[in-house]
């Protein structure tokens, strides 16, 4: 991106000064006869050829801006590993899937076999299999609470969340082909995760109902090969051969980063979030009701089967596509200070390219010529900005390191160019100007929605003040040279 936004300043830059070197030759040839001599033609020389020197430093700035971007890149990716570790640790993104009811059977497969006197027989294979048993309704509330967790220089978000839920469940066992057994006193209760090592307990898990035996432990693993219940936890429960409807309360205690997500396995799925993040990211089936707040957001879902493809009861071994339709949840973090240095620099041509218009027109009003190593060392200090930033950026918050590294270059720059220039009004002005600068880039960073409105604000606001403060500047040139 800052290669594309180079290539149009550099393009606009070389345009302008090869036009008004075409100008300058052009008129003053004309005016002055042919007398390249000419005290006026000088100073419009001396003019282009600065303007010139400008545009060459303008790209050879592009070197050590892009080296600062790769690092920013460099230590973001880094970041991001340390996230994903730290979630890995910790616990990752929680997809919840559950609870289901897995009901074990046995059928007979019949097959011809001819032996090796040509007598044809059949054979009986009894094979196993399970019945998946989704919830009548499902109603879920979740109460998520964020913290960090730190490692070195870096910080992840996590959360720890209370979920707590009601499922009832009320069924007719459809009729299957072959079927030999099926294994009510066997059946269990399964509840999916994306991570058993993020549980941090499971204070309720209570079945009532009619005609149902003591409820068993609770039991690690599912058994179950269907994509998004293979991992997780489950409970025994014996029915009865004409099962009659039950429900399930449970509440479980779980951590977290990123996001969560819910499924909606229920006839009817209703799932309440709430937490104290005040920056969501929906995805998925959006929410029917959401608040968000500085405090943080609420949201509702409430989901109906016919959203989805599967049917509330399965054969497990034919599988389903549970993960299809889900209500997800990204806990948001709006832009990074990696992010906000890298939007930063998109800008650092343009700041370095109005800063050496300035200097051009100090030359040219004031009649003070700054060397090539003075245009250098300007430039230098406007790119170490930005390695200042990305550094501080690394240990205090982005508002103090901004602050901190900017007060390099507003100091140092106008105090330099005022001595340069033996002319202290240069150094207030120049002041002036990087004080602006640097307070509408702060502005553009802040304002993530209206970033690029403020930024070709900028562009259009800079445009037409050089345009004022340069109608006369051919005038002034005349003059000094005549002086």
């Amino acid at each position: 991106m800052i290669e594309f936004f180079a290539g149009i300043v550099i393009l606009i830059i070389v345009a302008v000064f090869g036009f008004g070197a075409f100008a300058l030759i052009k008129g003053g040839l004309a005016r002055f006869g042919g007398n390249i001599e000419s005290p006026v033609f000088k100073a419009k020389s001396s003019l282009f050829l600065k303007g010139v020197l400008a545009a060459v430093l303008c790209v050879l700035i592009i070197a050590p801006l892009a080296m600062v971007q790769d690092m920013a890149w460099e230590r973001e990716s880094l970041y991001r590993d340390v996230v994903h570790e730290i979630g890995e640790s910790w616990g990752s993104e929680q997809l919840l899937a559950g609870p289901v009811l897995a009901i074990p059977y046995s059928y007979v497969v019949i097959t011809e076999e001819t032996n090796d006197d040509g007598e044809r027989k059949e054979r009986r294979t009894v094979m196993q299999d399970e019945l998946i048993i989704l919830p009548k309704d499902l109603d879920i509330k979740a109460q998520l609470n964020h913290d960090f967790r730190d490692r070195g220089i870096y910080h992840s978000l996590v959360y720890q969340s209370t979920i707590e839920g009601k499922a009832q469940f009320d069924f007719e066992v459809p009729t299957i082909n072959n079927v030999e057994h099926i294994y009510f006193d066997a059946a269990r209760l399964v509840f999916g995760l994306s991570a058993n090592k993020a549980i941090d307990g499971v204070d309720v898990f209570t079945v009532t109902g009619e005609g149902l035996e003591p409820q068993a432990n609770l039991m690690s693993g599912t058994g179950v090969t269907t994509e998004a219940l293979r991992r997780g936890f489950h409970r025994p429960i014996a029915l009865s051969e004409n099962p009659v409807p039950f429900s399930l309360n449970f509440k479980i205690r779980l951590r977290g980063s990123q996001g969560i997500g819910f499924l909606p396995l229920g006839e009817t799925s209703t799932f309440a979030l709430t937490t104290d993040w005040p920056h969501p990211s929906f995805s998925g089936m959006l929410p029917t009701e959401r608040n968000i707040s500085d405090t943080g957001f609420s949201a509702l879902w409430e989901i109906s089967h016919l959203s989805r493809n599967y049917p509330q009861i399965f054969v497990e071994s034919r599988g389903a596509n549970l993960v299809e339709a889900q209500a997800h949840t990204q806990l948001f973090e709006p832009v990074t200070h990696y992010g906000k240095v890298e939007r930063s620099l998109k800008y650092g041509l343009l700041f370095v390219a109005l800063t050496f218009i300035v200097l051009l027109m100090f030359e040219l009003s004031q009649g003070h010529s700054l060397s090539v190593l003075q245009y250098v060392m300007v430039g230098a200090a406007m790119t170490l900005f930005y390695l200042v930033l990305l550094a501080l950026s690394e240990h205090l918050s982005f508002t103090m390191a901004y602050i901190a590294a900017a007060v390099m270059p507003i100091v140092s720059i106008p105090a330099y160019v005022g001595s340069a220039t033996g002319n202290r009004n240069a150094g207030l002005i120049m002041l002036s100007m990087l004080l602006g600068l640097y307070t509408l880039l702060y502005s553009i960073l802040r304002l993530e929605d209206y970033a690029l409105l403020m930024g070709s604000g900028l562009l259009v606001a800079v445009l037409l003040t050089l345009m004022y403060l340069t109608r006369r500047q051919a005038n002034k040139a005349e003059q000094v040279a005549e002086e």
